[in-house]
């Protein structure tokens, strides 16, 4: 078995949210999330908000149900320096939709577990 591979039970927690009432969606399947009110998500943040966790869809519309992994592995694309992986720092979200960072002070939100450079991709444990 590779490193990462699911060798049992999984657990998750996935909930279903609603996207903002108005202006602009373009959440993709993938997409860093944030909260933005009551069970209403959106992918588009400034650097260092909260990550509530990982859009499972997309979504275009205004008020569309999207499915959102809030506890889980989540693979997520980053932007800037490469997030570290030390057992207690997680991710923040970045001004680029969609996308973490690694926190410019505090540890973030969850666990990173691997970070594959190559690809711009951190493996966050939420």
């Amino acid at each position: 078995m590779a490193y990462g591979d699911i060798g049992g039970t999984l657990t998750e927690l996935i909930l279903t949210c609603k996207t903002v009432s108005s202006g602009t969606v373009a959440i993709a399947k993938g997409d860093a999330l944030k909260l933005t009110g009551p069970y209403t998500v959106d992918n588009a943040a400034a650097d260092d908000d909260a990550v509530i966790g990982q859009a499972l869809g997309d979504a275009t519309a205004n008020n569309a149900a999207i499915p959102v992994r809030v506890r889980g592995l989540c693979i997520f694309a980053y932007t800037g320096t490469a997030p570290v992986v030390d057992g207690k720092t997680g991710v923040t979200a970045s001004n680029t939709d969609g996308k973490v960072k690694a926190p410019a002070s505090g540890l973030g939100r969850g666990i990173n577990l691997k970070v594959d450079a190559s690809k711009s991709v951190v493996h966050v444990l939420l």
